[in-house]
């Protein structure tokens, strides 16, 4: 198993206020290490420090130097199809970030990213052979955002869901983990993971951490 903190995200899901956060020394960390990728990536965001899953689970991550990444739906820093501003473009934070710490990331994106320091691969994800080109297993899978965003294939389609739900169980190592956004109108996140065979270790609102049964 990934070695990540249990007990850092179960104090995050219990936390009275935001304002707690400023002390835990990984959340810090983990905060500036967000900024310094949004200023390299060249634009600013505003930081709600209540709901920032990028840098909670970096701040989990125990140590993920020389970990095989992959993040579906990482992001770019190219137009996206909501409204104009940079954290809207869903810029590719998680997996600059992981590749500042040293693991070895493959992101993949509809939209090219040129000037990515991670491996950033093109690949449409309703076509079915987007895993072809892939390296499996991966330690580490992130699917963050993907199944809820506005305006994609994704929002209203729980069958394509499921689908890159159990394709991503198949590329995931046996004691691998994935960190998933699951969709808004899941009534039973629990029995939903279950169902897709991944065993959960932790929950906040529709972001789960799970490993494969």
């Amino acid at each position: 198993m990934i070695p990540i903190e249990l007990p850092y995200l179960q104090r995050i899901a219990k936390r009275q206020s935001p304002a707690s956060l400023l002390h835990e020394p990984k959340f810090l960390h983990a905060q500036k290490l967000f900024f310094d990728v949004a200023k390299d990536l060249g634009g600013s965001v505003d930081f709600d420090i209540a709901d920032m899953r990028e840098v909670h689970a970096v701040a989990a991550l125990e140590d993920p130097k020389g970990k095989h990444m992959l993040d579906i739906g990482c992001g770019s820093t190219e137009p996206y199809v909501l409204e104009d501003t940079f954290r809207d473009r869903y810029p590719p934070f998680f997996a600059e970030m992981l590749t500042t710490l040293g693991a070895n990331v493959t992101g993949i994106d509809i939209r090219p990213n040129p000037n990515a320091q991670y491996d950033h691969r093109v690949l449409d994800l309703m076509k079915p052979d987007w895993m072809k080109t892939l390296t499996p297993p991966y330690d580490i899978i992130a699917c963050l955002s993907l199944f809820n965003a506005p305006k994609s294939p994704f929002e209203n389609d729980p069958k394509l869901c499921d689908k890159i739900m159990t394709n991503m169980h198949s590329l995931l190592a046996k004691d691998g983990l994935l960190i998933v956004t699951l969709r808004d109108d899941e009534k039973d996140p629990n029995a939903y993971l279950e169902s897709m065979k991944f065993r959960l270790l932790h929950r906040d609102g529709n972001c789960a951490w799970t490993s494969p049964e």
